[in-house]
């Protein structure tokens, strides 16, 4: 006879796996972003909000919650929290991204911020361009704030068999019954959208000597050299903002400056009004500063920028974040929990 309690453990533990698999590799999962979840019975783990998938096997960062409870307030539209159906004592909240996990019927449901689905998926016809490289099975979801106002517009538009959901500047949402092979689909995914297009070729400015601006140092090493292009369609860029934790850890932008004196003269401004400094800031022919306060979570999400400004192609028409849409982003309650925890 199989003990029940000991099948859970094991599906548990290979889930565990998984999740460490994904938010080790940079390019899918970048510090507190990402989340996963598994439903046995009545119950659904998921990522706690704050917590890091790297440390599925060496932390406490799952939350177990009432299913059937999270989903009868999906189908009411209540726009929740989802505190009071957690089931585990380990004092953790669940991920903000609940909803949607207990909206999706498959077993397992793997929520990544892979870099080439993003650097695919803010173009004003992405969805077209989507569906002509992965096939009309997919569901496209139009931007819409994280949490409970993402899953109403989901409802719409996915069905009991939807598999891959593509969110507009946002991510990537693979689910199945099979976790090895909801694994693999995601992983080819991502793949097969990160040979479409990449470009390094870009032009660089002559650097002058050397710049200092105070408290930060220059991130000088090949992999940052995009941001000493002199392209001006790329330098635009740089001071937008394109998918939701881009906005929560690197700001509304990175603040882009003709000369270190600028920067310097904007950084005294900041403090005296008693404003936290950016994490990174741009000046331009010398590339980009770094904080000596940068916390690991705004590194992480600099690397993750990168490497989507890497594979953006820059004749298409790019849609960005609206300062209201910023804004809706840094005031919601749910995200300050999330950054009080990095």
């Amino acid at each position: 006879m199989v003990n029940i309690n000991s099948s859970i453990e094991e599906e548990l533990q290979k889930f565990k796996e998984i999740s460490f698999k994904l938010g080790s590799n940079k390019n899918l999962v970048q510090a507190a972003g990402g989340n996963t979840s598994i439903k046995i019975n009545d119950s659904m783990y998921i990522k706690a909000s704050g917590t890091w998938l790297q440390d599925s096997l060496n932390k406490d960062i799952f939350v177990e919650v009432n299913l059937k409870s999270i989903q009868k307030k999906i189908n009411d539209e209540i726009d929740d929290n989802f505190v009071e159906d957690i089931i585990s004592t380990n004092d953790l909240r669940p991920s903000t991204e609940t909803s949607f996990h207990a909206l999706i019927k498959f077993k397992y449901v793997l929520h990544v911020h892979s870099t080439s689905t993003i650097a695919n998926a803010v173009y004003a016809n992405s969805e077209k361009l989507l569906k002509e490289q992965l096939g009309k099975d997919i569901a496209f979801v139009p931007y819409i704030r994280p949490g409970v106002p993402l899953t109403n517009r989901m409802k719409s538009l996915i069905n009991s068999d939807t598999q891959i959901i593509i969110l507009e500047n946002h991510g990537l949402i693979v689910a199945g019954d099979n976790l090895e092979k909801t694994y693999e689909l995601l992983i080819n995914i991502h793949n097969e959208l990160d040979s479409l297009y990449y470009n390094d070729a870009f032009p660089i400015y002559d650097k002058e000597g050397e710049v200092d601006v105070s408290g930060y140092v220059l991130k000088n090493t090949e992999k940052y050299s995009i941001y000493c292009t002199s392209d001006q369609k790329l330098i635009k860029i740089f001071s937008k903002s394109l998918y939701p934790d881009h906005v929560i850890f690197l700001g509304p932008g990175i603040p882009v400056f003709k000369s270190a004196d600028d920067a310097n003269s904007f950084n005294i401004e900041m403090n005296k009004k008693e404003i936290n400094l950016p994490p990174f800031l741009i000046v331009e022919k010398y590339g980009l500063f770094q904080s000596n306060s940068c916390i690991d979570a705004a590194s992480e999400m600099i690397d993750c920028f990168t490497e989507i400004l890497l594979r953006l192609r820059l004749d298409n028409e790019i849609k960005f974040f609206t300062q209201e849409q910023e804004n809706e982003l840094l005031n919601w309650d749910a995200e300050i929990y999330r950054q009080t925890i990095n």
